[in-house]
């Protein structure tokens, strides 16, 4: 999925925007979204009262809030009539999902509160949540308790996550592989991509059981039941037998136990996989993960030669780095010498 950067913007709107009006064009444009604004107007040109009427905006805003996206390149005015700009139209729909679309806009609202008390975590050294008041709970206790967030969150996910999806089918030789669990797998888009590409192959997935009851829905829609086996538990237990690749996308930070676990569950000749978005060896990419930390992200601060070091330790061989897409990695090790080995 492309994201809107700010170099897609019109020149004329770059001009307008400096640091302080890119923090508040950007909260705007969140709002703008969570009222689903770009959804309500796709194919349709609608006037201020129209479009406020039917998204509850008050009165005094309507047609402010409208003009302001107008000035951002987002929206379009004839007269009185508002429709969506292509740039709207091309990152706000074709490229975003409606999952996305209230997923992902909640997040961005929950960050951008949890950045109005950044200089007390910085003082502080404590969570933005403690600051504010609110209870410290991981992101999967949330989902345990919200099955709509699970939901919404592991439809986003699919769609995402499709175009690196795509990039490790191409990148992952499994030809003498046979059976892959895809720990903390939620949607199954990498298993289904993979599955697409070698059709000797079976998966398992494991994730917690409400993320588990989409993944099921996806993988039939998909055409994969009879391929994919779902496994619902918790990525720090022992893993189901009979999995010759296990394999970690995007699962937050790495650590020596769930290498241990991988290790100890695969059998001599089995490969390890590692899927995620690690840090520079300078430590000053991606931008974004770094941000994040300063929220209470659950993002690793690994970089790559820090995760090899890891699977050496934990008695992997024959390890593989290659950076297969964007700032994407993907990093292979064997269980001793075995026949799948060099």
């Amino acid at each position: 999925m492309e994201r809107l950067t700010l170099d897609k913007l019109p020149s004329a709107v770059l001009q307008k925007l400096d640091l302080e009006t890119v923090f508040m064009s950007s909260r705007l444009i969140v709002a703008a979204e969570q009222l689903q604004i770009f959804r309500q107007l796709h194919g349709k040109k609608l006037p201020a009262t129209k479009i406020g009427k039917i998204l509850g905006i008050h009165p005094k805003f309507q047609a402010l809030l409208l003009d302001a996206l107008v000035s951002l390149g987002l929206l379009r005015k004839n007269s009185h009539n508002y429709c969506n700009s292509e740039l709207a139209e091309k990152y706000f729909i074709q490229e975003r999902s409606i999952y996305w679309t209230r997923q992902f806009s909640s997040e961005n609202v929950e960050n951008f509160t949890r950045f109005s008390v950044l200089e007390k975590v910085l003082k502080t050294g404590k969570d933005p949540r403690q600051l504010l008041g609110k209870k410290l709970q991981s992101y999967l206790t949330e989902m345990r308790k919200n099955t709509k967030q699970a939901h919404d969150f592991t439809r986003m996910l699919f769609q995402y996550h499709q175009s690196d999806a795509q990039a490790l089918a191409q990148n992952l030789n499994l030809d003498k592989f046979h059976r892959i669990l895809d720990v903390g797998g939620g949607s199954g888009v990498m298993s289904i991509a993979l599955l697409k590409k070698f059709h000797h192959l079976r998966a398992g997935i494991l994730d917690i059981e409400p993320v588990c009851v989409v993944t099921k829905n996806i993988i039939a829609e998909e055409g994969f039941p009879d391929r994919i086996e779902i496994h619902t538990g918790d990525m720090y237990e022992p893993y189901p037998s009979g999995y010759d690749v296990i394999m970690f996308c995007d699962v937050g930070a790495m650590n020596e136990k769930l290498i241990s676990n991988a290790y100890r569950n695969l059998p001599e000749g089995g490969m390890v996989v590692l899927v995620d978005r690690f840090l520079s060896e300078d430590r000053t990419d991606p931008l974004d993960v770094l941000l994040h930390q300063f929220i209470g992200s659950t993002f690793g601060t690994e970089t790559v030669k820090e995760i090899v070091e890891m699977l050496v330790k934990g008695g992997f061989h024959y390890i593989q780095s290659n950076n297969f897409y964007k700032d994407v990695w993907l990093i292979t090790g064997i269980k001793t010498i075995g026949k799948y080995s060099k």
